[in-house]
């Protein structure tokens, strides 16, 4: 994949975790008595936009960096974007349920059926911002290590290393 089609993937999933925090929003105004951890798959959720933005950057940055560097961000990209299409069909069907509902209870029992699949995608969620995280924590060691070495970035640049 080139770094720009790379770029933009990233950043469409990014902008896709953004409309979901959105969602997520707008559902607890809506139904304000569903529990924390609608506030905890936010929080995952909005790390991962920050993340992803990260990753973006430095793909933008890095445009010279080997294919084999790259290789995991399309797998992992597609990763969230599962992830995060499974919340946003959970959050959409928790909020026609509290839109409908007459009586508390019925967006609670609804919050109940959701809960356990939200925190298993809250824990997909983790991985695959982990997983970008380390990603860019191995790559900002490389970038350093070019810098302070500069006959390995020389061999680097020249295609001998």
């Amino acid at each position: 994949m080139d770094p720009l089609s790379a770029a933009a993937s990233v950043i469409a999933v990014a902008t896709f975790a953004a409309q979901i925090c959105s969602a997520l929003a707008d559902l607890r105004l809506l139904c304000r008595n569903l529990p924390g951890r609608l506030h905890a798959v936010n929080n995952e959720v909005a790390d991962l936009e920050l993340v992803l933005f990260q990753v973006a950057t430095l793909i933008k940055e890095r445009a010279c960096l080997p294919e084999s560097k790259q290789s995991a961000i399309p797998h992992l990209l597609k990763q969230a974007e599962v992830k995060l299409v499974q919340v946003k069909s959970i959050v959409d069907r928790l909020t026609i349920t509290c839109k409908n509902a007459k009586i508390p209870i019925v967006g609670a029992n609804a919050w109940r059926k959701e809960q356990r699949k939200l925190e298993e995608l809250q824990e997909d969620i983790r991985t695959v911002k982990c997983s970008l995280n380390v990603m860019l924590g191995a790559s900002n060691s490389y970038a350093t290590q070019l810098l302070s070495n500069p006959s390995l970035s020389a061999r680097v640049m020249f295609g001998t290393d």
